[in-house]
């Protein structure tokens, strides 16, 4: 008789091996998350957020920073962490957070990698602020700075960030004891006025280097950059432009500036002596006040500005011929069928196309609206612009009867363009006819 195998036998061998399998599977992964360190993920991430938080309260006299946003320019900032999550914040966005520090919230957060959040509104939310009448940017998200930030890397007094939404850069770097007690002081917002009445003092600043050259010192305090701006030998408006922020010393270029192997990073503000200078090659070299423009006028337009704003009020440098004209128009059109208000006018200029558009801004029933007057233009050599008027219509047509004695000097007269400074209008730019000489007026340059 052939012998059975026993299949009970097989079956109890095979659980006995399954349940052997599953001791050694548990023994293997008996914590999966324990690292070979002995520390849990988790555990370490929490680690490091302590230090993080160790090292930002740890800087006694807080961390100086700047960011710059694509749209041009740059904005200095203070900040002193508290372990209150709490942040105190200084910052050149306005002359009122130079001078008094806003307290606001922090927190320190894993997302994704380890962040700082900037979680309440501060003054580095001004310059992602959506709305634009608030501080200026584009509708939706102002000046596109972030306010959360991911950390990159950190030493004993550096931090390195990266926002989380649109990528702005920011290096924290900690400020000494001499610098905490400046922004506590108000020192940061001293040097900004100091510096901003002396550039409306004086709008006409130059550096000089050895070659002899004059460069025309542009600063925008609005759109925070930095220009320098020359005639080339071959005759052409040359432009060396950066943004800037304010420091306790000046203003900051957020690239070196170099012209004919000249380099500077700073532009220094001497509060004894009241002048800029710059620093080359260990030299100091000042910036120099000039009584006029270094490059004329109508070099600069399309360069600096591109326009002229008239309001309806006078402005030193109008004739009495053109402010009996302007005010004439202004009150024909206010009596007019339309019942119009004068807003503003803005002489447009398209230099590109050799286009200039005289644009009339007038407001009815809180409504604004525009008439257009287009004109072309000729420029000769030495600045003689002469318009010729092209056709127009809609709103133009309607008022055309009351702008007509204006436009008429326009149309038949040749112009010549200058700059003028007032003491309490700053700098402005004026249009002069020499046909008529007694008919003249000047506007806000923008």
């Amino acid at each position: 008789m052939q012998l059975i195998t026993c299949k009970t036998g097989n079956m109890l061998y095979n659980r006995l091996y399954i349940i052997l399998l599953a001791f050694l599977f548990a023994a293997c992964s008996k914590d999966k998350t324990e690292s070979l360190f002995g520390e849990k993920p988790e555990e370490r991430l929490e680690e490091a957020m302590k230090e993080y938080k160790a090292t930002l309260t740890g800087s006694t006299h807080g961390w100086k920073t700047a960011v710059y946003p694509d749209a041009g320019g740059g904005y200095a900032f203070y900040l002193k962490f508290g372990t209150n999550d709490r942040v105190t914040m200084y910052s050149d966005v306005t002359l009122d957070a130079a001078s008094t520090g806003l307290e606001s919230t922090y927190r320190l957060k894993a997302v994704q990698r380890p962040s700082i959040l900037f979680d309440t509104y501060s003054y580095l939310h001004l310059l992602s602020d959506p709305d634009p009448n608030v501080y200026g940017g584009a509708t939706g998200q102002g000046y596109a700075i972030d306010f959360e930030y991911s950390i990159d890397a950190v030493s004993a007094d550096t931090i390195k960030l990266t926002g989380i939404a649109n990528n702005t850069k920011m290096v924290l770097i900690k400020a000494t004891q001499a610098e905490a007690e400046a922004y506590a002081a108000g020192n940061l917002a001293s040097l900004i006025d100091n510096v901003e009445s002396y550039m409306a003092q004086n709008p006409w600043l130059y550096l000089q280097f050895s070659d002899g050259r004059k460069l025309q010192v542009s600063v925008n305090s609005f759109a925070k950059n930095f220009t320098l701006i020359y005639i080339d030998d071959a005759g052409q408006v040359q432009l060396l432009s950066t943004g800037y922020y304010y420091t306790l010393n000046g203003l900051y270029l957020n690239t070196p500036i170099t012209y004919n192997g000249n380099t500077f990073h700073e532009v220094f503000w001497d509060p004894v002596k009241e002048v800029f200078y710059v620093t080359v090659n260990g030299q100091r070299v000042e910036v120099k006040v000039s009584p006029t423009s270094v490059v004329p006028a109508h070099r600069l337009l399309g360069v600096d500005f591109s326009s002229l704003i008239v309001p309806p009020q006078a402005l030193p440098g109008w004739s009495a011929d053109f402010t009996t004209i302007y005010s004439t128009a202004a009150n024909a059109i206010r009596t007019g069928p339309y019942r119009l208000t004068l807003y503003y006018t803005e002489f447009a200029f398209d230099v590109t196309q050799g286009i200039m558009n005289v644009d009339v801004y007038v407001i009815q029933n809180n409504n604004l609206y525009l008439a257009e007057y287009p004109f072309t233009y000729t420029k000769t050599n030495d600045g003689v612009f002469k318009f010729t008027g092209q056709t127009f219509g809609g709103n133009a047509a309607l008022i055309a009867t009351e702008m007509k004695p204006l436009l008429d000097y326009i149309r038949n007269d040749r112009f010549t363009m200058d700059f003028l400074v007032d003491s309490q209008e700053g700098k402005l730019a004026q249009l002069k006819s020499i046909e008529h000489p007694g008919f003249y007026f000047s506007g806000y340059p923008q």
